[in-house]
Parts: C-alpha cells; structure tokens; sequence
C-alpha cells in the first residue's frame, strides 16, 4: 500500500488532533516517554488553522487512515518559549537566513519504522525549499527518540538553550537537501 503526502485542511483537523494527543505520552513515565518519544504542547483546531494557513502542515495517509504529520510555520512572531528560543539560537548559529520552524511530528505507532517521516521531511522540503534557507527545530534533552531521529537524518545540532529546567537541542537542516530524491 502506498503512503501519500499532501497538505492538511479543515476535515483533518480532528485526526492531527487526535494523534497529537495520543503522541504527547501522558500517563507514561518519563523513562517511557523517553524512549518512545514525545510531542509537547497541546492545540486546538484555531491553532491548528493558523499553522495550515501559514507554511502548512502535511499529512501522510493510506487508505485515508493518518499515518503522521509535521507541522511547519514561519519565524514572524512566534510565541514565547522554546518556539521563539529556537529561532534566536538558529539565528545565532547562521546569521541571517530564511528560517521556518519544522515541528511538532509524530507517526501513528502502527506505520513506525516505514519511512513515514522520511516521506514527510522530503515532501515539505520540497514545497518550501524555494522559499527558505533552513528549517530549524527543537527536541527537548528527555526526548531520547526525537533526539536520536534527527540526528539520524543528518541534522545539524547548533548550541541550545534551557526554558526553566528543562534543556533543548536545536537541530537545523536545509530543505533543498532532504527534497532531493531518494537515491536509487
């Protein structure tokens, strides 16, 4: 069965939802969420417009069944927090580039280890490496799995920063680079 990649709207807000709330890990205990890996925050449907409306969140589907999703959003007014945090430290990094913010991502446990955010990464690269230099995101230190994903991906990990006791990495990666096709 083939995986398709395609932009989000009004009638996939409720699943993203849905996943994003199952992906935040709550009731797991911090080993366990560690090692499974987590998405933070929460979000709502107005919240999920704003970012379909800006750079666009993607889906990856079969079978019209959500496989995962990664979100993406541009770097005006960015909120407070790890957001805002991550951009100051890709821009100290890089200098002045054309950065978007790539985050959150999760993957329906059921389609784990398919490609499932290979093929999203390479899909929103290749929408958007026209328009930015970098994107740029931020794991938190706990998230051993997120950690390990992207550095898998190649990722470059720039100096992080800390949001209370919490310690963050910031990985950053050229969109013109992961839209390239697969090698053969």
């Amino acid at each position: 069965m083939t995986i398709r990649i395609r932009r989000s709207g009004p009638d996939d807000r409720a699943a993203i939802l849905r996943l994003m709330a199952a992906a935040r890990g709550d009731g797991l205990s911090p080993d366990e969420r560690a090692e499974r890996g987590f998405v933070q925050g929460t979000m709502d449907e107005a919240v999920l417009a704003r970012f379909e409306a800006g750079t666009g969140v993607f889906l990856a589907e079969q079978d019209d069944r959500l496989a995962g999703f990664a979100m993406t959003s541009g770097t005006v007014d960015p909120p407070d927090g790890p957001p805002r945090r991550t951009l100051e430290a890709a821009r100290a990094a890089v200098g002045d580039q054309r950065i978007f913010l790539y985050g959150p991502a999760a993957v329906d446990p059921s389609f784990q280890g398919r490609g499932v955010l290979t093929l999203l990464l390479r899909e929103l690269s290749a929408q958007l490496c026209d328009r930015f230099d970098l994107g740029v995101a931020f794991v938190e230190d706990a998230n051993r799995k997120s950690l390990a994903v992207h550095r898998h991906y190649g990722m470059t990990e720039v100096p992080g920063f800390s949001v209370g006791e919490r310690r963050y990495h910031v990985f950053t990666f050229e969109p013109a680079q992961f839209a390239l096709p697969e090698p053969k």
